[in-house]
């Protein structure tokens, strides 16, 4: 019998060009195609966006692709004057526009639902009016009936609604949610203790591979231990989300009797911005070099045989449609 396996992917901002580009090398290495080995796919604001792709079907070619091409109207920054204005609007409301990022996520998911997706999803967001964590579940068990009919574009900007860099997203049944990278960037372990909830799963019949979105040295300066917010700043912000995502790591790492593999490198201190669209194509190489290290193992652990094919328990169907065909794929099967 196959394992579960979940594939968990982090927040980050435009550094998930590097989780884009993770599963774009793998896909060509292996020939094969990521959605069709997981049992569940997880994922945080920008990765939550990249699991929604994978689940309807979309090549990591092509949800790379939109990185590359989209990044600079998401994040723009045009010049030194321009990215200056952008810090000091920072300070007083959300640093970019709403409406380009829905408009982007538009061109590729179009009017698609989110119960079309061909594999189980659990994308992260927060309620702002309930002040409490939200998830969007594929029909997945029969409890999950709210989210298969939701417009995957609202789900996207749901968990993508970054405090600061984006306004609070209200969706059209009047929710208003907040980016899910303020309670779970990383997902792992809600995808682990979704397995073992509500799909039956053992913690040694569980495995989980993880990528994050390219990690700093995680340390306090000297100067900062006895420093109030004027010293702190944005760095208490950075520090509060790897203290999160390291724990999210260890509790998923202690559920699944370290059942877990994870790609996420350790860079310099800021070399990447969840803004910085400069560094798109350092992302995309970085990408490439660490599934080039690792796909021999994730060929063998993860992509070693296509998963049961996902049946909702609402009886949707989960084909592709015919105006989104997939090329030499199962999934048109």
């Amino acid at each position: 019998m196959n394992n579960f396996r979940i594939l968990s992917l982090d927040g980050g901002g435009i550094k998930g060009t590097f989780i884009a580009s993770v599963l774009a090398q793998c896909e060509r290495d292996t020939g094969k195609r990521i959605v069709e080995h997981f049992d569940l796919i997880t994922g945080t604001s920008t990765g939550g966006i990249i699991a929604l792709a994978l689940g309807l079907g979309l090549p990591a070619s092509q949800i790379l692709e939109f990185y590359v091409s989209k990044g600079t109207k998401i994040f723009p920054a045009t010049g030194l004057r321009s990215r200056s204005w952008r810090a000091v609007r920072h300070i007083l409301c959300a640093k970019y526009s709403q409406d380009t990022l829905r408009a982007c996520l538009a061109e590729v998911f179009g009017n698609r639902r989110f119960g079309e997706s061909l594999c189980r999803l659990l994308v992260v967001s927060y309620d702002a009016v309930a002040g409490d964590v939200h998830l969007f579940k594929t029909a997945h068990h029969p409890d999950f009936r709210q989210d298969f009919l939701r417009p995957v574009v609202e789900v996207a900007m749901a968990t993508a609604a970054a405090p600061t860099y984006f306004p609070v997203f209200v969706a059209s049944n009047g929710l208003k949610h907040l980016d899910g990278g303020v309670w779970a960037n990383c997902p792992a372990a809600l995808g682990v203790i979704e397995a073992m909830t509500y799909l039956g799963s053992k913690p040694g019949e569980i495995d989980v591979m993880s990528i994050g979105a390219t990690a700093e040295p995680s340390y306090v300066p000297e100067r900062k231990r006895p420093a109030g917010w004027l010293v702190w700043n944005k760095g208490l912000v950075d520090l509060l989300m790897q203290a999160q995502v390291q724990g999210a790591i260890a509790q998923c790492s202690a559920l699944t009797n370290r059942r877990l593999f994870r790609v996420n490198p350790t860079v310099g201190v800021g070399r990447f911005a969840l803004d910085d669209v400069r560094q798109i194509s350092e992302l995309v190489a970085l990408g490439v070099r660490e599934a080039r290290r690792n796909v021999c193992d994730i060929d063998k652990r993860f992509l070693y045989t296509p998963a049961e094919r996902f049946q909702p328990c609402n009886g949707a169907s989960t084909e592709v449609p015919v105006s989104h065909p997939v090329a030499g794929s199962r999934l048109q099967a």
